[in-house]
């Protein structure tokens, strides 16, 4: 197969205001597709009764409850404190640990009873980073090309 620079998207090689303009095309895009769910979003929340409750916590008395105004920016504020702390911690805990195993080789006579093919077939496929198997009807290998 060809290289073809279309189909393979390298966005750092774009010169910075290419990208930085198909950004804010797309985020304006976005924005407009979120804006015509919006009809939907109402209707659910309508059910929902959450205009009940704005109505209850808001509009009754005809003013913002002072609590509220200092209180839910305050747990915002605090779940986002815990949610990154919880990230730090965890990047120090799993700091230069490689968790990961090295896989274990695999033989050539594994490699030729897994496909069902020969001897001579697993040793090329072992012995070549990049190969084309060839296939019968039955789907059996029947030969190998190295690249």
């Amino acid at each position: 197969m060809k290289f073809d620079s279309k189909v393979i998207y390298k966005p750092r090689s774009q010169p910075a205001l290419q990208r930085g303009f198909f950004s804010v095309v797309t985020f304006a895009f976005w924005m407009a597709y979120a804006y015509l769910w919006l009809p939907l979003l109402t209707l659910f929340l309508w059910l929902l009764g959450v205009r009940t409750a704005v109505f209850e916590l808001y509009l009754r008395e005809h003013q913002v409850e002072p609590f509220l105004l200092i209180s839910l920016p305050m747990l915002a504020l605090a779940s986002a404190v815990i949610l990154i702390a919880w990230a730090e911690y965890n990047r120090y805990r799993f700091r230069d640990k490689d968790r990961r195993g090295a896989h274990a080789n695999v033989d050539r006579q594994d490699i030729a009873r897994a496909f069902g093919s020969s001897d001579e077939i697993a040793r090329s496929l072992v012995a070549s980073k990049v190969a084309v198997l060839r296939m019968d009807d039955s789907a059996a290998p029947v030969g190998v090309s190295t690249l």
